[in-house]
């Protein structure tokens, strides 16, 4: 009996620590993001690695929409940070479809 109390303390220990990570790595995301947005006026919205992305995703995705490098920025963020993913053009299209649902569905909540 006491083996099972104690295997499953240790699995209620491990997930919290899973979840207080999420919720760390987003911030980190968001806070590095929102550096990244301040200081777009002066370094500008793309540099050579966006374009290479945008244009090898470009071709391999014909439903590809070009990417801001705060986007990429972002979307690389919560793939590696939170997701342990690497940021394909998959991964960072979905990470950024997700991003912009969930700003409009608070943006909507906020004006309600």
């Amino acid at each position: 009996m006491s083996k099972l109390v104690l295997a499953l303390a240790f699995c209620c220990i491990l997930v919290a620590q899973i979840l207080a990570q999420d919720a760390s790595g987003r911030r980190f995301c968001d806070r590095l993001f929102d550096d990244c947005r301040r200081e777009q006026s002066t370094v500008g919205t793309e540099d050579d690695t966006v374009g290479f992305f945008n244009a090898y995703c470009g071709r391999h995705d014909r439903n590809w929409r070009k990417i801001t490098r705060c986007e990429l920025v972002r979307a690389s963020c919560i793939s590696t940070v939170r997701d342990c993913e690497s940021p394909t053009c998959k991964v960072v299209s979905l990470i950024l479809n997700m991003c912009y649902k969930l700003r409009c569905y608070f943006q909507l909540l906020t004006f309600s």
